[in-house]
């Protein structure tokens, strides 16, 4: 058995209620033969991912995260439709397995999401960078 290094995902399909419903779960080895093993949750053992008759495939999965970092007072900036600009802080940065450091902001809901994924993403703010940018403006 070789442990999965890069992450992959098993993905499966079912009709449930007239319609189609996917799932995933995550490869975690990979056999002598390189077939793809997951957990079966009933036998608390792992199996072949493709086994299960409602396999439809392997896709490249998400990089976890590993680890979080406080937001340190940095901010992300949004352009809305209008044109104007909101700011929301950010509550922390987080580390993926790949190294992939994501930002991430709360709104006034409480909603935390990575900052980048968002369409309206305008950039990020560091911390005083704002407080500067007031400054220099009543300077002029």
């Amino acid at each position: 058995m070789i442990p999965a290094q890069h992450p992959y995902e098993a993905n499966y399909q079912q009709e449930r209620d007239g319609r189609k419903v996917y799932r995933s779960k995550p490869v975690i080895a990979w056999d002598d033969e390189g077939q793809a093993l997951v957990v079966d949750e009933r036998s608390g053992r792992l199996v072949p991912a493709n086994n299960d008759r409602m396999f439809i495939g392997l896709s490249e999965g998400g990089h976890p995260v590993v680890a979080a970092i406080p937001g340190g007072g940095w901010s992300a900036r949004f352009k809305n439709e209008d044109g104007t600009f909101s700011v929301d802080p950010l509550v922390a940065w987080t580390v993926r397995s790949d190294g992939a450091v994501i930002p991430i902001d709360t709104d006034i809901s409480g909603v935390c999401d990575a900052s980048t994924a968002t369409s309206n993403f305008d950039g990020l703010i560091a911390p005083g960078a704002e407080a500067r940018t007031a400054q220099q403006d009543s300077s002029e």
